[in-house]
């Protein structure tokens, strides 16, 4: 058979045996773990890994013209049960026309008629203000699979400087990392209620809009493009400022309104009102059970106008998270999977460890610096999976081929390569601890046969030797099945054999002995030249608690056996001096 192509290049690059099979491993595992990758299995563990990575960034400075308006409970207090008469909103809108707002924002749905007067008067500050932005959510899904949209009223919209959606995407486990900036419900591009805001700012307008590849181009008023990274579903990566209580500055939207009375009549407001001079106002709901909570990675409960707010401190910072494409992690795990390759070639177990520890440290403090200084998220959990389990199956391949290697040396270095049965030396060794024990339990019994296969040198003259070979593996075979599991027959040198039987005395041994004889007599050989029998003669010991020289009790048998061989061959005789005592049957 002709070597394969595969093997022609292991032979050129001198590849070895175990190497081919650690090749084998680390491929296979890469297969397992790409299969993993493809389907996204593990993604709630690199979610944790993402939200870590966040804890250990911590917070950031939000941006100085971002504040946030809060409805919360000591305005409720105040005010009263929400929802409020839509005038203390056009209230809040003429104080932040006349403090100098750049924007005031919604985050908030006036999408039911209430009081006439109050609806007009909410309108006639929209329209005045043109400053103000509302929210609009996209309700998809139902029978007719078309998109619904939940908007204000249309007096308050028509007025309104912009809208955009305020929909949230959370991830697998319910907790906010991105968010849609543009939603397309058939023909429509929505955006963003942040990103509505921000392309105000930036002097753009939706049909500056353009997505490739993953990211969306805004074009700017001077000609450059702002590119904002998406992640592979086309989602805004938000990049969090901090704990809600620590980022941003907050004002409750009750003390706004004392504040300005105050400020109005001459005295020292609360809040400074220069404060709202040039900034975008988010407005939007915090108090207990009135605000839509959702968990992110800094904190379990986090406010939905939090998020929204979050995204505009990104887009107007340019602060974004850049996440490596399908292909970039990859190609990560195929260049670790050949490193892996490598480690797994040194012989030192400790090495292996130490490199492989080394990887996975190094990669993950790698990930995480890249992550804290340049907001790149790099999947970690796939790349340790792999080194780990890489790790894990070379290292229990590795321990198999010791043991492996082990007995076969063991069996190299105590067996007879021809018969299988035990060499004279570790023969030995068994028949000295042997004796050593009927030593000390003087009631056991042992006892010991010496054989020969009868004219084994005209076998070998007249059919060769490769079947004077099998003779002497049928011989062995025979002597193996006929005794029981704890005798112990070895080949004593050329077609000698030596059988050792703990629990036997030299009654018992000669009977086995006779059985072997029979066995072996009844084998009948195939060969061109005919078929041919062989026999074999047998000496028979019986070893006394007393005796302590193993070459004197196994000359015994020997001289045994020369008296089978000259009294006529094809038999068992126990040898004259052998101690004949009963200390039991054998078992």
């Amino acid at each position: 058979m002709k070597p394969t192509l595969l093997k022609k290049l292991f032979k050129y690059l001198r590849v070895n045996e175990q190497d081919q099979v650690r090749l084998c491993i680390v491929s296979a595992v890469f297969l397992a773990v790409f299969l993993f990758y493809h389907f996204d299995l593990l993604k709630r563990f690199e979610l944790v890994t993402y939200d870590t990575r966040w804890v250990l960034k911590g917070a950031r400075a939000s941006h100085p013209d971002v504040v946030v308006i809060e409805i919360s409970d000591d305005s409720i207090a105040k005010i009263g049960r929400w929802p409020w008469g839509r005038d203390w909103h056009a209230t809040l809108i003429k104080i932040l026309d006349e403090l100098g707002a750049k924007a005031i924002v919604f985050d908030v749905i006036f999408s039911e008629p209430s009081d006439p007067a109050k609806d007009a008067a909410l309108a006639q500050a929209i329209e005045k203000s043109k400053k103000v932005y509302l929210a609009e959510v996209a309700e998809e899904g139902g029978p007719s699979k078309k998109t619904k949209f939940l908007t204000s009223l249309p007096e308050f919209a028509r007025n309104a400087k912009g809208s955009g959606h305020i929909n949230l995407r959370p991830d697998i486990d319910g907790v906010m990392r991105r968010i849609p900036l543009v939603f397309n419900p058939g023909n429509i591009s929505l955006p963003q209620l942040s990103l509505a805001v921000a392309l105000d700012v930036y002097g753009a307008t939706m049909k500056d809009i353009r997505m490739k590849e993953n990211n969306l181009f805004i074009l700017l008023k001077n000609g450059q493009e702002l590119r904002v990274p998406l992640d592979a579903q086309g989602n805004f990566i938000i990049h969090w400022a901090g704990k809600w209580k620590e980022a941003f500055k907050h004002y409750s939207y009750v003390e706004v309104i004392g504040s300005y009375a105050v400020y109005k009549k001459g005295g020292v407001p609360k809040v400074p009102m220069s404060d709202f001079k040039n900034r975008i106002c988010y407005i939007g709901t915090t108090a207990a059970g009135l605000y839509d909570i959702r968990p992110t990675p800094l904190e379990p409960s986090y406010p939905a106008v939090g998020v929204n707010l979050t995204v505009l401190d990104d887009l107007l910072q340019k602060r974004f998270i850049h996440t490596l494409s399908y292909g970039q992690n990859l190609w990560i795990l195929f260049f670790l999977g050949l490193s892996l390759l490598f480690i797994m070639k040194q012989e030192s177990y400790f090495k292996v460890a130490l490199f492989t520890a080394s990887v996975i440290t190094g990669f993950t403090a790698i990930a995480i610096l890249l992550f804290i200084y340049f907001d790149v998220w790099v999947n970690i959990v796939y790349p340790i999976f792999l080194t780990a389990l890489t790790y894990f199956f070379v290292t229990v391949y590795n321990q198999l081929s010791v043991a492996i290697e082990k007995a076969r040396l063991m069996k190299l270095a105590t067996r007879d390569s021809l018969t299988g049965l035990y060499n004279i030396g570790h023969f030995r060794l068994l028949l000295k601890a042997e004796i050593a024990t009927i030593a000390v339990r003087r009631e056991k019994n042992l006892s010991l046969l010496m054989s020969d296969v009868d004219n084994f040198k005209k076998t070998n003259d007249t059919y060769g030797h490769v079947t004077g070979d099998r003779v002497l593996w049928e011989v062995a075979a025979a002597i193996k099945n006929t005794c029981r599991a704890l005798d112990m027959p070895a080949r004593y040198g050329g077609e000698e054999f030596i059988v050792m039987l703990p629990g036997a005395n030299v009654d018992d041994a000669y009977k086995v002995a006779e059985k072997i004889r029979k066995s072996v007599e009844q084998k009948v050989f195939f060969h061109e030249k005919g078929d041919f029998s062989t026999s074999i003669s047998l000496g028979v010991t019986q070893v006394s608690p007393d005796e302590t020289d193993v070459e004197n009790i196994v000359a015994r048998a020997d001289r045994a056996l020369y008296e089978a061989k000259k009294t006529g061959k094809n038999k068992a005789v126990i040898a004259a001096d052998s101690p004949k005592f009963e200390l039991g049957p054998m078992s």
